[in-house]
């Protein structure tokens, strides 16, 4: 992909990365907000680790991993040479590893000239020691095409699907990390020079549900028939970003700051048919939310990335929001 193109595509973002979350036995006492300070840092994915009670968010600038603990401790936690520009991040509590979705849109400390649009990879990290599994390679699969993995969701078995913003495409890495195209449609073609698909989450009930940005649309994708895909009605928002399931297997989208800076709650009656909001949350655009995550209280908590600085080029923002929503 020309980089041109991509810096198109940077000015009318954005990615998400979902995280549907998994509750842990004792819960942990956790505030309302957590402040992260670290110049450069602009987390984008976040996820939370109820086995080892943390959050865990990617950097887009600084190509790593961190993780803040229930104090409000951060720490770098993992990375790898091949790790640019990390976006979703999902923590697989019951197989203690960390799934990191992997790009490269120029705009990391770690880009080189002409290297973004070359990246497409998945990184396997051990859950409790940030320790590197495997880093299985997506660029395969769209060898003449952008490419952009962004989010990140786990059915029952084990099975990784993984979006990409700039294809058409939802990736699937089996049990044994062989990669393989799970779904493609002309439903998920982005328009020119902006984001298609971003947020995913896996229902229990078999199905994959996946935000796409450039219209604002709401799929579900059947795992026995990935070929079947539905446009979900009844629901309004703009600019989706990450998406996630919370305690009551409602959906939360987050809308980034090219919208209005919002979460939305909704709910369905029809197996997600149709849904309806049943609540939302005023965050702001300047904060550029972009993924939430289900902690081991019960609550949902949603990232503040301020990503609109490091778009227009600044680096230098040193406060970042992890905020419980209502």
């Amino acid at each position: 992909m020309k980089n041109t193109i991509l810096i198109t595509a940077f000015s009318i973002l954005f990615m998400a990365c979902d995280t549907e979350k998994k509750s842990g036995t004792t819960p942990a006492s956790l505030q309302s907000n957590y402040i992260i300070t670290d110049i450069g840092l602009y987390p984008e994915g976040i996820d939370y680790d109820s086995k080892n009670e943390k959050f865990v968010f990617s950097s887009m600038y600084k190509g790593a991993v961190y993780v803040m603990s229930t104090k409000g401790v951060t720490a770098v936690f993992a990375t790898s040479p091949k790790l640019v520009l990390p976006t979703g991040v999902y923590t697989d509590e019951a197989r203690n590893r960390l799934i990191v979705a992997n790009a490269d849109l120029g705009i990391s400390q770690k880009s080189t000239p002409n290297s973004a649009g070359t990246i497409a990879t998945v990184s396997i990290f051990n859950l409790s020691s940030g320790a590197l599994i495997k880093e299985i390679e997506l660029k395969n699969f769209t060898p003449s095409a952008g490419s952009c993995p962004n989010d990140i969701a786990v059915d029952n078995t084990g099975n990784i699907y993984i979006t990409d913003s700039f294809s058409p495409n939802i990736y699937k890495i089996d049990g044994n990390y062989t990669a393989s195209l799970f779904a493609t449609s002309n439903l998920f073609q982005p328009a020119a020079n902006q984001f298609g698909l971003n947020g995913i989450v896996f229902h229990p009930d078999g199905y994959l549900l996946a935000v796409k940005t450039d219209d604002s649309k709401l799929f579900k994708i059947l795992l026995s028939n990935p070929a079947v895909i539905t446009e979900v009605k009844g629901i309004a928002f703009s600019a989706p970003d990450g998406i996630e399931l919370d305690k009551n297997n409602n959906l939360v989208v987050v809308e980034n700051g090219l919208g209005l800076g919002k979460t939305y709650t909704f709910s369905s009656k029809d197996n997600w048919a149709s849904a309806s909001k049943i609540s939302e949350t005023a965050i702001g655009k300047d904060e550029f939310p972009t993924t939430a995550a289900l902690a081991s209280d019960g609550n949902v908590y949603v990232i503040h990335s301020k990503l609109g600085k490091l778009l227009a080029g600044d680096k230098t923002q040193s406060s970042y929001t992890i905020q419980k929503i209502d």
